[in-house]
C-alpha cells in the first residue's frame, strides 16, 4: 500500500468521524442542519506535505551530488518485506571483549602500584623536605652565631690595637726619658 492510499483511507476515516460526531437535523425547531466541515488550511497544507514526503526523500540525495542514488532510489521498487536476519558468530567480539576485560585488568594493577610508589616517593620528598627545613633553619642560627661572634672578634682587635698603641706611646715616652730628652 503507497502512502497515497493511506492517505485516502486516513481521509475517509476523519469524514467518517466527523459524519458521527454531528448533531442530527433539527427540522422541528426550523433550523437547518449545519453544512458539512470543509478541512482548514492548514490540514490541506499538511495533507500535500505528507503526500510530498516520499518524493521529496528520494529527489534530496541530488542535492549532495549522489545523482545516481536519487535516480535508482525513485526507479528501484521498496518493499516493505523484512528479511530474516542470519544468526550472528559473536564468539570473536566476546573473545575481543575478554581480551579487553583483560588489559583493562592488567592496566587497574600497574596504575595501583603506581599510585603506591607515587605514595612512596611523595613521603621520600616530604622527608627530604623536612631535613632541608631543619637545615636551613640550622645554617640561619650558624649565621646569626656567626655575626655574633664576628662583631665579638672586632671589639677584641679594636681593644687590642688600642692597647697596642698605648703600649707603643708608653714606650717611646719611657725612651725619651731615659734618654734625657725633655718634653
Amino acid at each position: 500500500m503507497n502512502d497515497s492510499q493511506r492517505f485516502g483511507l486516513i481521509e475517509a476515516k476523519d469524514a467518517g468521524r466527523q459524519a458521527a460526531d454531528a448533531p442530527p437535523a433539527r427540522r422541528a425547531t426550523g433550523n437547518a442542519s449545519p453544512a458539512p466541515k470543509l478541512p482548514s488550511n492548514m490540514q490541506r497544507a499538511l495533507s500535500a506535505v505528507r503526500l510530498t514526503l516520499p518524493f521529496i526523500q528520494r529527489i534530496l540525495p541530488l542535492l549532495d551530488g549522489n545523482i545516481g542514488t536519487a535516480v535508482s532510489n525513485i526507479l528501484a521498487p521498496h518493499s516493505h518485506t523484512v528479511p530474516h536476519p542470519s544468526p550472528v558468530d559473536l564468539a570473536p567480539i566476546l573473545d575481543g571483549l575478554a581480551e579487553v576485560q583483560a588489559q583493562n585488568l592488567q592496566l587497574r594493577n600497574q596504575i595501583a602500584e603506581q599510585n603506591s610508589s607515587l605514595k612512596g616517593v611523595e613521603e621520600q620528598l616530604e622527608t627530604v623536605r623536612e631535613a632541608t627545613d631543619r637545615n636551613a633553619q640550622e645554617q640561619q642560627e650558624m649565621l646569626e652565631n656567626l655575626n655574633a661572634v664576628g662583631k665579638k672578634v672586632t671589639r677584641f682587635g679594636l681593644l687590642a690595637t688600642l692597647l697596642l698603641a698605648i703600649s707603643v706611646l708608653l714606650n717611646v715616652i719611657l725612651f725619651l726619658r731615659i734618654k734625657g730628652v725633655p718634653w
